[in-house]
């Protein structure tokens, strides 16, 4: 459901994105007249659009991996690989959390030029993955402890491909 809801949301600001790029096009070649506010708006789109879909991506099980040592270990070993994966993960999503709250409180007194919008908006989509990032991993661990105990493998996402 989740990754659903993810996904529509994407889907809606690539949409926009595509369809800023293409009026701006249109302005700039046809009517001779640049869109002065295509680009920071193309620009905050398309960091929303990297930061979900990252965090989508982690959601799938989507992100690069390679599991050929995990793979050959014994259930209970991979289970503990799985559990320390999360916790370095939770790591990551804190730090984007921390941090990137951080630069948003940083930048909230500046603004862009032409929409003249604070830049906040744009540091906004760091800490907003990271704590969706760390909420997951904290959940994963919870998931993958009991799952662990039960016997069975730990992480709880079938065939890796995300739908919990």
């Amino acid at each position: 459901m989740i990754n659903r809801i993810l996904e529509a949301i994407i889907a809606g600001l690539l949409v926009a994105a595509v369809g800023v790029a293409f009026v701006a096009v249109i302005y700039r070649y046809a009517l001779d007249s640049a869109l002065s506010w295509s680009f920071e708006l193309s620009l905050a789109l398309l960091t929303y659009i990297t930061f979900l879909g990252a965090y989508l991506a982690l959601r799938k099980g989507a992100h690069l991996k390679v599991t050929l040592l995990v793979d050959r270990l014994p259930r209970p070993l991979r289970g503990v690989s799985f559990l320390f994966n999360q916790v370095l993960i939770a790591m990551l999503g804190w730090i984007m959390l921390w941090h990137g709250g951080r630069q948003v409180m940083r930048f909230a007194d500046q603004t862009t030029t032409v929409l003249e919008i604070s830049t906040a908006w744009y540091y906004a989509a760091i800490p907003v993955a990271g704590g969706l990032i760390l909420l997951d991993a904290i959940w994963l661990m919870g998931v993958g402890a009991i799952r662990l105990l039960q016997g069975n493998e730990a992480d709880p996402r079938p065939n890796q491909s995300g739908e919990i």
